[in-house]
């Protein structure tokens, strides 16, 4: 089996982080007026949870004898930050922003090194585009770290849409490059 028809395989991991990305983007942009404390167990929760579906996704990568190391570490990366987050709520807002700047920024640089270790036309320009996006986005929270919730919430909620909108929509190229393969 050729590695872009691993890679084509996984198309279900991207479509179910993708599908809680939008929820919780949705869920953040719908509790405007919501508390500090709100904010941060949304956000904890949202990074525990792509966390572990990232984490899931690297096993079953690991299994299929695909490169796991990559989304492993980003899985892990975002486990532990939600894990911090929820357990130390006492935190200042602006300690959580920076924790969320510098994990967005993370997880632009683990999409770019996803884009560039997988074989050509496999939607990795996607996944390039989708992580310079996440850098630019992690700079911006990390130089404005003082803005208020609501702005806040607005960030990482266009972060958690588009987030999953490349992954809801990877999914789809991805499925309908294995089906093209398994035609072939």
């Amino acid at each position: 089996m050729e590695e872009t028809d691993l890679v084509m395989e996984s198309w279900w991991s991207y479509l179910l982080k993708g599908i809680i990305a939008v929820f919780f983007g949705i869920l953040l942009f719908s509790w405007p007026g919501a508390t500090i404390k709100t904010l941060v167990i949304i956000v904890g929760l949202f990074a525990i949870i792509d966390g572990l579906v990232s984490v899931i996704r690297s096993f079953v990568m690991m299994a299929r004898k695909e490169r796991w190391g990559w989304t492993l570490a980003g899985g892990l990366i975002g486990f532990l930050l939600g894990a911090i987050i929820l357990r130390h709520q006492e935190f200042a807002l602006a300690i959580v922003v920076i924790l969320v700047g510098l994990w967005i920024m993370l997880m632009g640089i683990v999409e770019l090194a996803v884009a560039f270790d997988m074989p050509p036309k496999s939607g990795r320009g996607i996944l390039a585009i989708f992580g310079v996006i996440l850098l630019a986005l992690g700079v911006i929270v990390l130089v404005y770290p003082f803005g208020s919730t609501y702005a806040l919430m607005v960030v990482i909620g266009i972060y958690a849409l588009i987030a999953g909108i490349f992954d809801i929509g990877f999914s789809f190229y991805a499925m309908a490059e294995q089906r093209k393969m398994a035609k072939s």
